[in-house]
């Protein structure tokens, strides 16, 4: 039971990382029907950026922290009018969109290896690290951190896209984006606005997961990977099912690690996404996408 309770721990603390990746993938899939694979370099981003502001600037977290948001904003700035956008004017098909931001990522990874170099550094922690006992399960404040800031983000999510007027202009754009326009919404508002908030969701994800796992500039395409395996299983389209998502490739990905071997964890997370997409092509929880359809 101690045993379960600890790859449960771990699985929860991983999935909520992919989790937050999925959500970003959703977010901007449903603005403009666009999968960014550049998603997880905003974590390699967040990640190696702290590494910057705390280490070698020596800044106070907080403001440490803030000066990672803003790094992350630019850079999604700079996807979005450097790449999205003359595809986007020039009629470029959503397939090619895609390729451009994958050919971001590579631009983006081959910048980072220029400063920070190819080995594995160590990302200050913004919480303790040291062990602490929750029932049977030893933990860490930095974990738990992350599980709540999946909670929260969820939670902030959930209030602007269905308790503001601008969260309404985001689902009618994912929704209707013609009709949207013709009733006075900017799609290119809501779509800008996607790319920078998930750019902030997924620096903050790798703020925080970035102390667990090294700071290294490769780690964007493995977690760009996880999040969009996140999206697929829960329901990509769905912020909130993507999420899900997340949260069962990061236990399943645990206890199979535990009581097996990490090396099929993913063929068999890659199997369970074959046989639900199979049986549910939407999706365990797509229902909302395929309504939409």
């Amino acid at each position: 039971m101690d045993r379960m309770a600890v790859f449960l721990c771990a699985g929860l603390t991983n999935g909520s990382v992919y989790g937050l990746l999925g959500l970003s993938l959703s977010l901007i899939y449903g603005t403009n029907r666009v999968i960014n694979f550049a998603q997880g370099e905003f974590v390699m981003l967040g990640a190696m950026s702290a590494i910057f502001f705390m280490l070698t600037c020596s800044l106070p977290t907080p403001l440490a922290i803030a000066a990672v948001m803003v790094v992350a904003m630019v850079a999604a700035l700079a996807l979005e009018f450097g790449v999205y956008r003359p595809l986007v004017r020039r009629g470029a098909p959503p397939l090619t969109v895609m390729i451009g931001t994958l050919a971001a990522a590579t631009i983006a990874s081959g910048g980072a290896l220029l400063i920070w170099g190819a080995n594995q550094l160590y990302v200050p922690n913004v919480f303790s690290l040291d062990p602490i006992a929750v029932g049977s399960i030893t933990t860490t404040m930095q974990q738990i951190a992350i599980v709540v800031a999946f909670v929260v983000l969820l939670g902030v999510t959930w209030f602007l896209l269905y308790r503001t007027s601008f969260g309404l202009s985001i689902r009618a754009t994912g929704a209707q984006p013609r009709i949207a326009q013709l009733m006075g919404i900017r799609p290119e508002r809501v779509v800008r606005f996607g790319f920078m908030f998930s750019a902030l969701v997924s620096a903050l994800a790798g703020v925080l997961v970035g102390p667990l796992l090294g700071g290294q500039v490769s780690m964007g395409v493995g977690l760009t990977v996880k999040g969009f395996m996140a999206a697929i299983l829960g329901g990509l389209g769905s912020p909130f099912a993507s999420a899900a998502g997340g949260l069962a490739i990061g236990v399943l990905e645990a206890f199979v690690a535990g009581y097996g071997s990490s090396l099929y964890a993913e063929p068999i997370i890659f199997l369970l996404i074959l046989i639900v997409l199979l049986v549910r092509p939407f999706g365990l929880l797509g229902d909302f996408e395929a309504a939409r359809r």
